[in-house]
């Protein structure tokens, strides 16, 4: 099989992934609002608007927008900075700590099952290979 061959193949195959619900929940853990928070609780529980948008690679009014929703929902405060009034600071609410927390669990252990049907040496060659093809993809950017 030809490379791009094989690339469209991993292409089919990502999309197909998008329909299992193991994979359709380790999406949502990766994007959006739960990855705001996934973010958050990485960065000591706050974080500026700006260094979000910046390290999730979203828009400020996309961030903006998630923050006041997340907000709503009792997951995050946003308070003036301490140091710096002109600037305001993300913080996780032990709501928005429990949330992820949850989330992160449910699809661990979905995840788990899935590598534990895979069995212990094809999981191990699975990541290493997943881990060398990030290595490549990152070289590439």
């Amino acid at each position: 099989m030809e490379y791009k061959e094989l690339a469209a193949e991993l292409l089919r195959l990502r999309a197909e992934q998008l329909k299992s619900g193991v994979w359709r929940q380790t999406a949502k853990l990766t994007q959006g609002e739960l990855l705001a928070l996934y973010f958050l609780q990485g960065h000591d529980g706050g974080a500026y608007p700006r260094e979000m948008s910046q390290e999730l690679s979203v828009s400020s009014a996309r961030i903006a927008a998630m923050l006041r929703d997340m907000e709503e929902k009792g997951w995050v405060v946003r308070r003036d900075d301490t140091c710096d009034s002109r600037h305001t600071l993300v913080l996780l609410t032990d709501q928005g700590r429990e949330e992820i927390l949850r989330r992160r669990d449910q699809t661990l252990s979905a995840l788990a099952g899935a590598l534990e049907a895979l069995g212990r040496e094809d999981s191990e060659e699975l990541l290493r290979l997943l881990k060398r093809l990030n290595e490549i993809c990152n070289d590439r950017k």
